[in-house]
Order: C-alpha cells, then sequence, then structure tokens
C-alpha cells in the first residue's frame, strides 16, 4: 500500500520485488500505481529515483567484485527461477546484494559474471572514461563509481577494525548502517572513505565525493559524517562535522569552500547519467569532460575558458551539452572523436 512505502528507505525499495520488477520492466497498471504514490507522498521522489538509478546500473552491468557472495547468489537464482515459472510465493526478505543480483539475472539472458581479486585480498575497482559501475562491499553498502574512477577495499572485514575504502576519481556512496549504540561505536561499525589526503568518516548516509586535480568535493545528501585531515593524529570528535546538503571543497590540507546546496541531490544525478551543472564557466565543464569521459581540449584563446553560462544545466549527452555551449556562449564547439576543438565564431 501507499502508506507501507511511505515509510521506505532506499534499502528497501532495493529489497522490493515489486519496485525491482516496475523499473526494469513496468507495464500500465505498475506506472500508475508508482505515479500515483509519487504525486501522493513527493517527499520520496528522490530516494526513489536513487534506488532505480541504482538497479539499472546493475542491470547493465556484467561485472561484479564481490566473491564471497557468489555461491549464495547462484543458489538463490537456480531456486528462484522454476518458482518462477509456475506458482508466486511469498517473497523471502533477502540482503540487498543477492535480490537485485537475482533478478537481474533472470531477467538478462546473456550476462557474464567477472571477479578479480589480488592474491592480499584487495579488491580493486576499476572504471574506464564514461563508464558508470555499481559496487556491492562485503557490508552490503553500495558505491556508485563514476568514469574514469578507482575504488578499493580489502574483502576481509572483521570486528576489530573499522570498514574502509580509498577512492580516486568520483563516487557516490550509501552507507549500511552497522551501529545500534550510538554512544558506543564498535571500530567494524565505523567506516571511513579514504581520498586526497582526506578522511571521511561515516555511521550510516548518503554523499558524493569527488576527488580529482589535488581537490576533494564532497556533498553530503543524508545522515552525517565526519571530515578531517589524512595525517590528522585527532580522534575522529575534531574534524568538521557535515549536515544534510553541506558541500565542502578541500585541497590538501586547506578548505577552500563550505556551502549549503539548495538541491544536494544534484550532486549525484550522474548515477542516472545527466550531466547537470549550476553557474559553471566553460573551464568547469571542459574539466569534466576531460576528466569523466577522457576528452582532450583544443581552445583557440584560453580567455575562452573563463566564460559562464548562468542558472543550471541539466542534459543526458556530450552532443547536447556542446550544443547548448555553442548557442549560450556564441563559440563554435566541434567534436572530433575524442577531442573538442573551441574556437570564436
Amino acid at each position: 500500500s501507499y502508506q507501507d512505502y511511505a515509510q521506505y528507505t532506499l534499502t528497501d525499495f532495493l529489497e522490493d520485488d515489486s519496485f525491482i520488477q516496475w523499473v526494469i520492466q513496468g507495464d500500465t497498471k505498475s506506472n500508475v500505481f508508482w505515479q500515483s504514490f509519487l504525486i501522493s507522498y513527493p517527499e520520496k521522489n528522490n530516494v526513489v529515483q536513487e534506488a532505480a538509478s541504482i538497479i539499472r546500473v546493475y542491470r547493465k552491468q556484467v561485472t561484479f567484485t564481490n566473491e564471497d557472495h557468489r555461491e549464495k547468489v547462484w543458489s538463490r537464482i537456480d531456486a528462484s527461477i522454476p518458482k518462477r515459472a509456475t506458482a508466486q510465493p511469498a517473497s523471502a526478505k533477502l540482503p540487498l546484494f543477492f535480490k537485485v543480483a537475482a533478478t537481474i539475472a533472470m531477467l538478462i539472458t546473456c550476462s557474464v559474471i567477472v571477479w578479480t581479486l589480488k592474491d592480499d585480498h584487495t579488491t580493486i575497482v576499476t572504471t574506464s572514461y564514461g563508464e558508470v559501475k555499481a559496487v556491492t562491499l562485503p557490508d552490503e553498502s553500495i558505491v556508485m563509481l563514476n568514469g574514469n574512477s578507482t575504488l578499493t577495499y580489502s574483502d576481509t572485514w572483521d570486528s576489530k577494525t573499522p570498514r574502509e575504502v580509498w577512492i580516486k576519481g568520483e563516487a557516490y556512496f550509501d552507507i549500511r548502517h552497522l551501529n545500534q549504540d550510538t554512544a558506543l561505536v564498535i571500530p567494524s561499525e565505523r567506516f571511513i572513505v579514504h581520498g586526497n589526503g582526506i578522511d571521511i568518516r561515516v555511521l550510516g548516509t548518503s554523499f558524493n565525493v569527488k576527488s580529482r586535480r589535488n581537490k576533494t568535493n564532497i556533498a553530503l545528501l543524508s545522515g552525517k559524517i565526519e571530515v578531517s585531515y589524512a595525517d590528522s593524529a585527532s580522534a575522529p570528535s575534531g574534524g568538521l562535522v557535515m549536515m544534510p546538503g553541506d558541500y565542502v571543497e578541500y585541497s590538501g590540507q586547506k578548505l577552500l569552500m563550505k556551502k549549503k546546496l539548495l538541491r544536494p541531490h544534484k550532486a549525484a544525478t550522474w548515477t542516472v547519467r545527466e550531466i547537470t551543472f549550476t553557474d559553471p564557466s566553460l573551464n568547469d565543464i571542459m574539466e569534466t569532460l576531460q576528466d569523466n569521459y577522457g576528452y582532450a581540449i583544443n581552445v583557440e584563446d584560453k580567455d575562452l575558458m573563463d566564460m559562464k553560462i548562468e542558472g543550471e544545466i541539466s542534459v543526458t549527452s556530450i552532443k547536447e551539452l556542446l550544443s547548448l555551449i555553442s548557442t549560450t556562449l556564441s563559440l563554435r564547439v566541434e567534436e572530433s572523436g575524442k577531442e573538442i576543438i573551441i574556437t570564436r565564431k
């Protein structure tokens, strides 16, 4: 019922068979139901879109990195296929990774699952330019990895040490909340993201991190995190505490910017293949095309890079973005292979 779904968190949506089925293969009846639900509960729109984007990425993905779950996933797939062909039994509440992976595996006829682990039990996940990949961590937290990015973590987390990951590039994190007592957090309940000289400590929340060009940008969508310098000897109570909507930018050991975002979810729109900017300079846009998509930029006059586009940009393709730049700034913008050439008209 609508009231039941109104209480759902991101994890709940990802574990709901009806929701997953609607995202992947919706029909008229389910479309009407979910559209009506979002009209009745508009505050759930962000979490619904976020869950849908994660499911879509998983559906397209052919590589998974969590070997520990392999046998259980395949056992569930084998057990579910004949049941799907006959009666529809009541759905058991399974962990997030099993639910998503099994549903998608049953709907995709051709898929290849590859597990690549180093001998020292360290998993390294990389993405090519323009690729978005979903990663399920050993604790079932989800990481959406943007193009030209690397995520590193140990696959042997235990109760004696914090959960730790290292990020180069850009990633969106939705961290599983483990602690029951906020006054007494044991080591394994802590989650730490390391990136470019910055440590982010979190219990359970969602946030976007971009660590490129000697800068680290952090946008907090929900929950609470603490940011400190990697070489700081202080305990996890001496850093900068961020609340939902906060945005910070660091360079080395210096805080460059701290502000409040009006629409913090915009920081992670790349997870649904949207390219968005707010009041960007041409240089801001070109840096994103270089970092995320691997373009080389050839500009006639370096001063052109200081030109700005006021307002919000939201497009779904590079071609659309380049056309908008050309029209808005009255420039000639040409794409030749992986090179963008910018000249005056």
